[in-house]
């Protein structure tokens, strides 16, 4: 039986990423059909480019669905049922700052950990706040979809700041998942991961294929060698549990510095330019799906996620997906109210996630650490407070002297002004 979802709105629509996300319900024709999907951006140029070939890829599927595009944020949201989040505060050039200085500094730059995540958060969080009071009284019974990075930074400052139905969303586990069907040579739906952490911090305890674990076979693959998996194996073993990708900037940051200080382009000037060659590729009116290049800008999968988390809300699948919840004790070590990335249970009732019990030693440490620099980058972008952004820069494991910290967070507060209302 069809499902009609009346409306779902993307707030930072003129993303590139938007039509990936946008393909994920042209490829799930058969379950569900979108009557309205409203694009808001506050950049009308990308808007009406991006925009465009979205029209024209729904268009091409032969699907009824209408595409509104709009700069007014009260059109897009009124009546959705689902809004979805993916906006980047400062634009490119900012990520580019929060790669380029705490680099300066022989210190990881990165979009979502250390102190680029840390400013990231901080300029997306009072925006984020501005958005959500507008859903709360234009589509209060929403579900809010954060993909807007650092993901579970901004889905804790929801929980605990709005009234919002508010989920996290990473592609992070999906891509794990995946590669561990390739290795095993099975779908996707006959995987199993003992998840547990948070988003972008998160480690797998035990893998399990058709029921059966083969994490030990798992183990024997990384130490033949995984393409693309930056882990060695002595390290894996010595966990006993496997980390996933982002814990590379945690557990070999002097290696992640000197590739960075190496290359001739930080990772965000990279993007830039992928995403002016992705814009100029859909403003061609004869394009009509998403290009191949788009798995070039990173977010892969992102679309099978969305898409996978929205079904199993409105057609009640009550089956179990990794994303960012309110902890309520799912893992007894780290705060109840702060969110963590874990296996939930997702249908109509909403999304619960399962009880991953107690981190094992070997990441625990490391995993209270980071939750508490999360929680005191909630507290100073929300509040302003200069006392808590100093404990946010002094808590973050990346940052190894409360000197630094202190250089760091005055350098990088000046550099964004102009997005931290909250600061100055």
């Amino acid at each position: 039986m069809m499902t009609i979802i009346p409306k779902i709105a993307v707030i930072g629509g003129g993303s590139t990423y938007t039509p990936e996300f946008v393909d994920g319900f042209i490829v799930h024709r058969d379950e569900v059909r979108v009557e309205e999907i409203a694009l808001h951006d506050i950049n009308p140029e990308r808007l009406e480019i991006v925009g465009g070939l979205v029209e024209r890829m729904v268009r091409h599927a032969g699907l009824p669905t209408r595409v509104v595009r709009t700069t007014d944020r009260t059109v897009a949201l009124s009546g959705a049922a689902f809004v979805v989040s993916q906006i980047r505060v400062g634009g490119m050039a900012a990520r580019i700052r929060d790669e380029k200085i705490p680099l300066a500094h022989g210190v990881v730059g990165q979009e979502t950990t250390g102190p680029g995540g840390t400013l990231k958060a901080w300029r997306t969080i009072p925006v984020v706040l501005d958005i959500a009071r507008d859903v709360e009284r234009l589509a209060p019974d929403a579900w809010f979809i954060n993909f807007t990075n650092p993901s579970g930074i901004i889905t804790e400052t929801l929980l605990k700041h709005t009234s919002l139905r508010a989920v996290g969303l990473c592609n992070n586990p999906i891509n794990f998942t995946r590669l561990v069907a390739n290795l095993f040579g099975v779908p996707d739906e006959a995987v199993f991961l003992e998840w547990m952490g948070l988003n972008h911090v998160n480690w797998v305890r035990r893998v399990y294929v058709q029921g059966r674990d083969v994490s030990a076979d798992l183990m024997a693959k990384i130490r033949q060698g995984i393409p693309f998996y930056p882990f060695d194996a002595d390290l894996v073993e010595a966990l006993g549990v496997f980390p996933t990708w982002y814990l590379q900037y945690y557990y070999y940051p002097d290696r992640k510095v000197a590739e960075m200080r190496a290359a001739t382009r930080t990772r965000g000037e990279v993007v830039a330019e992928v995403e002016q060659d992705l814009l100029r590729k859909y403003a061609d009116p004869s394009l009509v799906v998403k290009p191949p290049e788009l798995s070039q800008r990173g977010g892969a999968l992102y679309s099978e996620a969305a898409v996978r988390l929205i079904l199993s809300l409105v057609l009640d699948r009550r089956d179990v997906q990794v994303v960012d919840v309110r902890n309520g004790g799912a893992i007894p070590d780290l705060p109840a109210d702060g969110v963590v990335e874990v296996p939930c249970v997702v249908g109509a009732h909403g999304i619960i996630p399962l009880r991953m019990g107690p981190l094992p030693e070997t990441i625990r440490s490391l995993c209270q650490v980071v939750k508490a620099w999360e929680t005191w980058t909630v507290e100073a972008g929300v509040t302003g407070s200069r006392r808590a952004a100093l404990m946010a820069m002094v808590t973050n494991p990346l940052v190894r002297s409360a000197d630094l910290a202190r250089m760091l967070l005055e350098e990088m507060l000046e550099a964004n002004r102009e997005y931290l209302p909250q600061f100055f």
